[in-house]
């Protein structure tokens, strides 16, 4: 009997200490949307090579994977890793107007961030800033335009750029192991001739461990 009783005791104190231990890991899987601002100007117009200089406006969809280590309570580092699809833009030629329907190339992004949390309770409030490189994913395309021009669109040579991020969300813990999260992010894409600037609102769910 004392054994038995000794046992659930040494048990007990194990498990409690077990489920006291700080969560220093948490994976995420999360997806939303990529508002790529307009980009390119009107002035760097040249016939027959760059006659629709100005990419405009667009949301493709976005998604990704995170690993992150808490250093602190508070304060957490994150491997990221996002991949942003293609979407349909409309290209104007400034000189007469004409147009071509074409598809952006898609994007996979790898960075370093660290996290910030305001508050420790269920719900976890945070800022993010960091950075690392942005992929291209372009091939050689040829489309016809509106007035009836074949339009050929040539990969750059040079498909490896630096990025940036930062914004901030919510982590919301849905049990001590698991929970939602919620984030915002300006990413800048430091490319040429024209920097890549964009919003990223995305929602997933994440494990601690």
């Amino acid at each position: 009997m004392k054994k038995s009783l000794l046992f659930l005791f040494i048990f007990t104190l194990a498990l409690s200490l077990g489920f006291g231990q700080a969560k220093k890991f948490q994976i995420s899987l999360f997806g939303g949307l990529n508002q790529v601002l307009e980009y390119g100007s009107e002035d760097e117009y040249l016939m027959g090579e760059n006659d629709f200089p100005v990419t405009p406006s667009h949301t493709p969809f976005s998604f990704g994977t995170a690993f992150a280590y808490s250093l602190t309570k508070n304060i957490a580092l994150e491997l990221e890793v996002r991949f942003a699809l293609s979407s349909q833009v409309t290209l104007v030629d400034p000189s007469d107007q004409d147009t071509v329907e074409v598809n952006t190339s898609s994007h996979i992004s790898g960075t370093l961030n660290f996290l910030y949390h305001f508050l420790n309770g269920r719900i976890r409030p945070y800022i993010v800033f960091g950075g690392g490189i942005d992929k291209i994913l372009a091939k050689d395309e040829t489309y016809t335009s509106d007035y009836g021009y074949e339009v050929k669109f040539i990969a750059p040579e040079k498909t490896i750029d630096p990025v940036a991020q930062a914004g901030g969300g919510i982590h919301y813990l849905l049990s001590q192991n698991a929970g939602a999260r919620l984030d915002l992010r300006y990413e800048l894409i430091f490319d040429e001739p024209n920097n890549i600037n964009s919003l990223n609102l995305t929602l997933g769910f994440f494990l601690r461990f």
